[in-house]
């Protein structure tokens, strides 16, 4: 229920090559030829996609994807934001860089088993580190 991969249209900024290049190393030549490697990786941060509660119009059911987890991230960077304002310290603002160094990505959880199939593939597999999956 997710989307991961490598843009076609934009480049893979500096900041993500090193994550990125360890994750093309590890899986070689799975799914060669079927993406741009040399394009920008997404997503740079996920949230479980499935099974959230939600009230609709006095009804509970539960939603999937990115609609639902993509506002549990932005939560999370809300409640980081308000704690560092709290203790006068600035918001994280861009968090990208902060995300793919070492002292980030210790703080993430690393999701290594999985993938995200699709387009006729098992899709990208989640490994140690940064993935797509």
């Amino acid at each position: 229920f997710s989307g991961g991969g490598f843009s076609n249209i934009f480049p893979r900024p500096t900041y993500q090559s090193a994550a990125v290049e360890n994750y093309l190393n590890t899986i070689g030549g799975t799914n060669a030829g079927l993406f741009n490697s040399s394009g920008r990786a997404f997503p740079d941060i996920s949230a479980r996609g499935v099974n959230y509660l939600t009230e609709i119009n006095g009804s509970f059911w539960t939603i999937d994807g990115t609609s639902a987890s993509a506002p549990v991230i932005a939560s999370i960077v809300a409640l980081l934001n308000d704690t560092r304002l709290n203790l006068g310290l600035p918001s994280l603002g861009f968090i990208n860089l902060l995300l793919y160094s070492q002292q980030g990505a210790a703080a993430l959880n690393d999701v290594t088993s999985g993938s995200n199939p699709g387009c006729g593939t098992q899709g990208f597999p989640a490994v140690g580190g940064w993935n797509p999956a």
